[in-house]
């Protein structure tokens, strides 16, 4: 062999060799672990005693890890099953469940050994127990149930105790599933629950399988079934009345709506003060009055004739005022309205109510319960947003003699407010004086709203400003309120108009007549306002000149109104002026073709009556005869 061949050679060897070294290399650690499990298995009380002593000294994880490798190579005549309790009980102490529920199992698993023949019964149960209690703590409800099942049968190796805190644990974990839906698995540990339960245990084992079967829908009727019978022989638990309730919702759920009636019928009567008397109250308050049932029309009016409705919700109260109002209950429909006064936070209800009993064709009970609301008693509890909800809707459906009467009690007291006379309140209070005549009272609450309440927004200044103006006797002040006017108007044409007009009035009663024509012919010429402010402006300017016993420039004024706002309210108050001004002329003929004109077109207006009373007093015979006039 050459030189080359033999270099060739050693290098091959030297390959082989180096490729051989990792698989020496896993050879030998496969020996060395074989021999330390030789070892381990060789003295296996060692090892338990080392695992106990780690336990002691709190090395959970030390201990853990001796157990799983003793657990694995033991030799099975050597039993386990209590040193891997005992380290289950110590993750379970710090609070490991995961492997308290692992070391558990390992050691149930080693109770079922030959080797674990020696153990006392009651130990295996023990062991048992504590196993299923960390596996339902830990959720495996599939390695839990089949211990339980095991320690309730008959016979059974358990004592009475271990037997009974298997039920606890059944109850516990059908609880829970049931809790977060999982019927199926409720239904189960219910079941094995109410096995072995005893008297105390019973009515919950037996409730828990019914519930179980009533959420799964399954089958409604073998559900409803179930919760009868619990009731049957549980009618004084504390459960009795959400069995029945429960019951009747799957009678209906069932088809059985006769039964599911009467199941209601005696939920309210047995047991009218629970909870679920009133939930179910509560299911028929959407419903429309001649669609609730018998029973829960008396429940309700017994409720209101006593005054006993704390619990009663909006809606519920809505119910009953509207199964009162049908019955004729007046007791108990103003107990009703007193509840829905006091605590009505928002006041829909009120609304949401006012709107129903007009609805329904009952604008008097409508009324006497708004009145009720925007006058209370001095003893009834009475909601601001109530009030105030009341007082809107008068003022929504024009009944503002019923908002002026309230307002006129209130006068001796305007600066001593209720807490439930609210700014809305006064406003509208204000409003329908406004609407009813009343000026000058209303001027008390508009000042007092702008002076008192520091009220800004350009509607109360606005009309503050009008009440001033019409009826104040102070023409400063009227300015002064019409500045703070403009000046709210905030630059929106419509908004200055509006105080233009007033300003004009004012300007009218100061007899500044150019200026207040001035006022007005601005007004008549902003086509961005609509036509029944620019034609009262126009008949306006026919006043001015009216007052300044310029008749013909008068009558020339009122007839532009009609032109600006064709068949307009301020048409017939024109025709009236223009008739008084053509009699002033002399002009009788003209006057009287003008009140013809306006009781023709406008007899339902309250220029009518005048225009006919004017008619009457000219005398055809002489034409020049007229009377010195104003409205």
């Amino acid at each position: 062999m050459d030189r080359h061949s033999e270099t060739w050679v050693t290098g091959m060897k030297s390959v082989t060799n180096t490729l051989k070294q990792p698989a020496m290399i896993a050879l030998g650690l496969f020996f060395a672990v074989f021999l330390a499990v030789l070892v381990h298995a060789a003295d296996p009380m060692g090892e338990i005693a080392r695992i106990d002593a780690a336990i002691a000294s709190g090395d959970l994880s030390a201990a853990a890890q001796t157990a799983r490798t003793l657990d694995s190579a033991t030799d099975p005549s050597v039993d386990l099953t209590m040193v891997l309790a005992r380290l289950g009980r110590g993750f379970q102490k710090s609070g490991d469940l995961e492997s308290a529920t692992e070391f558990y199992a390992r050691a149930v698993f080693a109770s079922e050994q030959p080797a674990a023949g020696s153990i006392p019964p009651e130990k295996v149960i023990f062991v048992r127990l504590a196993a299923a209690s960390a596996m339902a703590r830990s959720g495996k409800y599939s390695d839990a149930l089949p211990l339980l099942t095991e320690i309730t049968k008959t016979p059974s190796a358990a004592t009475p105790a271990q037997v009974q805190s298997a039920v606890t644990i059944g109850l516990q974990i059908g609880g829970t599933a049931l809790e977060a839906g999982n019927a199926t698995t409720a239904a189960e540990a219910y079941a094995i629950a109410a096995s072995a339960a005893d008297e105390k245990q019973k009515p919950v084992a037996m409730l828990g399988a019914a519930w179980a079967m009533a959420v799964s829908q399954t089958d409604p009727m073998a559900a409803a079934k179930r919760l009868a019978l619990f009731v049957r022989d549980y009618p004084n638990h504390s459960d009795a009345a959400r069995a029945t309730r429960a019951c009747a919702e799957c009678l209906r759920q069932a088809n059985r709506p006769d039964d599911s009636a009467a199941m209601i019928a005696d939920l309210l009567t047995r047991w009218p003060e629970s909870e679920s008397a009133t939930e179910v109250v509560r299911s028929y308050s959407q419903l429309a009055s001649d669609l609730v049932p018998p029973s829960v029309r008396i429940w309700i009016m017994a409720r209101a004739k006593a005054n006993d409705l704390k619990k009663l919700d909006l809606k519920t109260v809505t119910m009953g005022m509207a199964i009162a109002s049908e019955a004729g209950q007046q007791d108990a429909w103003m107990n009703l309205a007193s509840h829905l006064a006091s605590i009505d936070q928002t006041g829909k209800g009120v609304s949401d109510l006012l709107a129903l009993l007009i609805e329904q064709d009952k604008p008097d009970a409508a009324e006497r319960l708004a009145a009720s609301l925007i006058s209370p008693a001095a003893d009834e509890t009475v909601s601001t947003a109530a009030r105030e909800a009341a007082c809107r809707w008068a003022g929504r459906t024009q009944r503002w003699s019923m908002l002026s009467l309230a307002s006129e009690s209130e006068l001796d007291k305007i600066e001593t407010p209720s807490s439930t006379r609210s700014v809305t309140v006064e406003k509208l209070f204000a409003e329908s004086l406004m609407q009813t005549g009343q000026v000058e009272q209303a001027a008390q609450w508009w000042n007092h709203l702008v002076d008192g309440r520091q009220a800004s927004d350009f509607a109360t200044l606005l009309r503050c400003a009008e009440a001033e103006t019409s009826v104040g006797k102070d023409a400063n002040l009227a300015g002064q309120r019409i500045a703070l006017a403009r000046s709210a108007a905030g630059g929106d044409a419509f908004n200055e108009t509006l105080v233009d007009l007033l300003a004009a009035e004012l300007a009218v009663r100061k007899t500044r007549f150019e200026e207040a024509r001035a006022l007005l012919e601005s007004v008549v010429r902003a086509v961005e306002v609509d036509a029944t402010l620019r034609g009262r402006a126009q008949w306006l300017i026919g006043e001015t000149h009216y007052l300044q016993a310029q008749f013909t420039e008068a009558i020339e004024a009122y007839r532009r109104v009609e032109g600006i706002d064709p068949g307009g309210v301020w048409v017939s108050a024109s025709l009236v002026q223009a008739g008084k001004s053509f009699e002033q002329l002399g002009r009788t003929r003209e006057a009287t073709v003008c009140y013809g004109s306006l009781i023709g077109r406008f007899a339902d207006s309250p220029h009518a009556q005048v225009a006919r009373q004017r008619m009457a007093s000219i005398d055809p015979a002489n034409p020049s005869s007229h009377s010195p006039i104003r409205r």
